[in-house]
């Protein structure tokens, strides 16, 4: 790849989203988190990384009161509740990993939550996803162990 690829904002019922889709079903089995409905979320966002038409990389990320999916009172502060960005999609096309694509992604869903306010931001990522272990550390997360499954939690705060 000679160029740096466009990271986007993408919309549903267009041509990237549907791009999104193909790499999120078809390569990556990750189509459900793309299109599930986050009953928390406030705001939901997908974005993708693009080469021309071809989709390289995304992440889906929803903005939601901290502790709401697990029926948490919220906590305030300053007489507001806290706010994060989690994570519940990223995956990288094979063919364009280790190029950082999936770390402008993360930037960028990380400058989106910080312009909506959000406090922190989360994902969970199973024990067998160890190359996103390094990504994650890199731009700074901390790691908790998840009760739910074999998985970490990733948490930055912003």
């Amino acid at each position: 790849m000679t160029s740096k690829p466009d990271v986007i904002e993408v919309v549903s019922e267009t041509e990237q989203f549907e791009a999104v889709l193909d790499l999120a079903g078809y390569i990556l089995n990750q189509r459900s988190y793309i299109v599930s409905v986050i009953e928390t979320a406030s705001k939901d966002y997908v974005l993708g990384a693009f080469a021309g038409n071809r989709c390289l990389d995304f992440l889906r990320f929803y903005v939601q009161v901290v502790g709401s999916e697990e029926g948490r009172p919220p906590v305030m502060r300053d007489g507001s509740p806290l706010t994060e960005g989690f994570v519940e999609a990223l995956g990288v096309d094979p063919v364009a990993r280790r190029m950082g694509i999936g770390s402008a992604l993360q930037r960028t869903a990380q400058e989106l939550c910080r312009a909506r306010g959000c406090d922190q931001i989360r994902s969970r990522s199973p024990v067998s996803s160890r190359e996103n272990y390094a990504m994650k550390f890199a731009a700074g997360y901390v790691l908790h162990p998840s009760n739910e499954n074999d998985s970490y939690y990733f948490l930055k705060k912003l």
